[in-house]
Protein backbone atom coordinates (compact mmCIF):
# COMPACT_ATOMS: atom_id res chain seq x y z
CA UNK A 1 0.00 0.00 0.00
CA UNK A 2 2.92 2.64 0.62
CA UNK A 3 4.61 2.02 -2.65
CA UNK A 4 1.25 2.62 -3.87
CA UNK A 5 -0.03 5.52 -2.49
CA UNK A 6 3.59 7.37 -3.17
CA UNK A 7 3.24 6.41 -7.00
CA UNK A 8 0.91 9.24 -7.28
CA UNK A 9 1.79 11.27 -4.55
CA UNK A 10 3.56 14.40 -5.31
CA UNK A 11 7.23 14.04 -4.61
CA UNK A 12 7.60 17.10 -2.52
CA UNK A 13 7.10 16.68 0.95
CA UNK A 14 5.12 20.05 1.46
CA UNK A 15 3.02 18.25 -1.71
CA UNK A 16 2.64 15.47 -0.23
CA UNK A 17 1.91 16.88 3.83
CA UNK A 18 -0.76 18.81 1.73
CA UNK A 19 -2.44 15.50 0.42
CA UNK A 20 -2.31 14.09 3.91
CA UNK A 21 -3.77 17.03 5.06
CA UNK A 22 -7.04 16.97 2.52
CA UNK A 23 -7.15 13.35 3.08
CA UNK A 24 -7.35 13.61 7.00
CA UNK A 25 -9.91 16.34 6.48
CA UNK A 26 -12.42 14.19 4.08
CA UNK A 27 -11.57 11.37 6.42
CA UNK A 28 -12.28 11.92 10.10
CA UNK A 29 -16.19 13.80 9.34
CA UNK A 30 -16.99 10.49 7.22
CA UNK A 31 -15.36 8.43 9.79
CA UNK A 32 -17.57 9.95 12.39
CA UNK A 33 -20.45 9.94 9.69
CA UNK A 34 -20.33 6.37 9.54
CA UNK A 35 -20.16 5.93 13.18
CA UNK A 36 -23.58 8.11 13.70
CA UNK A 37 -25.02 6.57 10.57
CA UNK A 38 -24.69 2.90 11.81
CA UNK A 39 -27.89 3.44 13.53
CA UNK A 40 -30.01 4.17 10.77
CA UNK A 41 -29.13 3.50 7.43
CA UNK A 42 -26.66 0.84 7.24
CA UNK A 43 -25.71 0.80 3.06
CA UNK A 44 -24.66 4.03 3.63
CA UNK A 45 -22.73 3.69 7.35
CA UNK A 46 -20.83 1.22 5.14
CA UNK A 47 -20.13 3.63 2.37
CA UNK A 48 -19.08 6.32 4.82
CA UNK A 49 -16.91 4.00 6.76
CA UNK A 50 -15.14 2.77 3.61
CA UNK A 51 -14.43 6.17 2.12
CA UNK A 52 -12.89 6.77 5.67
CA UNK A 53 -10.80 4.34 5.79
CA UNK A 54 -9.26 4.46 2.43
CA UNK A 55 -8.68 8.11 3.07
CA UNK A 56 -7.26 7.90 6.52
CA UNK A 57 -5.14 5.21 4.88
CA UNK A 58 -3.91 7.40 2.19
CA UNK A 59 -3.02 10.44 4.89
CA UNK A 60 -1.29 7.90 7.04
CA UNK A 61 0.95 6.32 4.77
CA UNK A 62 1.74 9.83 3.11
CA UNK A 63 2.58 10.92 7.02
CA UNK A 64 4.72 8.09 7.14
CA UNK A 65 6.74 8.95 3.98
CA UNK A 66 7.32 12.60 4.85
CA UNK A 67 8.66 11.35 8.34
CA UNK A 68 10.93 8.50 6.16
CA UNK A 69 12.34 11.18 4.21
CA UNK A 70 12.89 13.51 7.27
CA UNK A 71 14.57 10.95 8.94
CA UNK A 72 16.86 9.89 5.66
CA UNK A 73 17.83 13.74 5.32
CA UNK A 74 21.40 14.78 7.06
CA UNK A 75 21.45 16.85 10.15
CA UNK A 76 22.11 20.13 10.28
CA UNK A 77 22.03 22.93 7.46
CA UNK A 78 22.96 21.60 4.05
CA UNK A 79 26.72 22.13 3.29
CA UNK A 80 28.37 24.10 0.50
CA UNK A 81 29.74 21.69 -2.08
CA UNK A 82 33.41 21.80 -2.55
CA UNK A 83 35.04 24.37 -4.71
CA UNK A 84 38.04 22.25 -6.18
CA UNK A 85 36.37 21.67 -9.83
CA UNK A 86 38.32 22.74 -12.57
CA UNK A 87 37.76 26.10 -12.46
CA UNK A 88 39.92 27.08 -9.73
CA UNK A 89 43.55 26.88 -9.63
CA UNK A 90 46.60 25.58 -8.16
CA UNK A 91 47.06 28.80 -6.16
CA UNK A 92 43.29 29.38 -5.50
CA UNK A 93 43.26 25.50 -3.94
CA UNK A 94 46.20 26.61 -2.07
CA UNK A 95 44.65 29.99 -0.43
CA UNK A 96 41.57 28.30 0.54
CA UNK A 97 43.29 25.03 2.20
CA UNK A 98 45.43 27.53 4.40
CA UNK A 99 42.49 30.16 5.13
CA UNK A 100 40.53 26.43 6.06
CA UNK A 101 43.86 26.35 8.62
CA UNK A 102 44.36 22.00 6.66
CA UNK A 103 47.95 23.50 6.11
CA UNK A 104 50.46 26.05 8.11
CA UNK A 105 52.13 28.97 7.32
CA UNK A 106 55.31 27.56 6.36
CA UNK A 107 53.80 24.80 3.88
CA UNK A 108 51.80 27.47 2.32
CA UNK A 109 55.05 29.63 1.66
CA UNK A 110 57.12 26.85 0.42
CA UNK A 111 53.93 25.52 -1.54
CA UNK A 112 53.20 28.70 -2.98
CA UNK A 113 56.98 29.38 -4.28
CA UNK A 114 56.79 26.25 -5.61
CA UNK A 115 53.73 26.88 -7.71
CA UNK A 116 54.95 30.15 -8.72
CA UNK A 117 58.16 28.70 -10.46
CA UNK A 118 56.32 26.02 -12.05
CA UNK A 119 53.89 28.73 -13.58
CA UNK A 120 56.66 31.29 -14.52
CA UNK A 121 58.61 33.74 -13.32
CA UNK A 122 56.78 36.81 -14.67
CA UNK A 123 53.42 36.08 -13.04
CA UNK A 124 55.69 35.15 -9.47
CA UNK A 125 55.96 38.86 -8.07
CA UNK A 126 51.80 39.75 -9.19
CA UNK A 127 50.50 36.07 -7.86
CA UNK A 128 52.57 36.58 -4.60
CA UNK A 129 51.76 40.00 -4.08
CA UNK A 130 47.82 39.34 -4.60
CA UNK A 131 47.60 36.02 -2.47
CA UNK A 132 49.83 37.56 0.56
CA UNK A 133 47.13 40.50 0.65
Amino acid sequence: MYELVHRYAPASPAGRTAVAIVASVVGVPTLVLGLVGLTGDVALAALFLLVSAVTLTVAGQLTRGVVRQAEAAPDGPPTETSTTDSTESPVETLRRRYAAGDIDDEAFQYRLDRLLETEGTDRRTDERERVLE
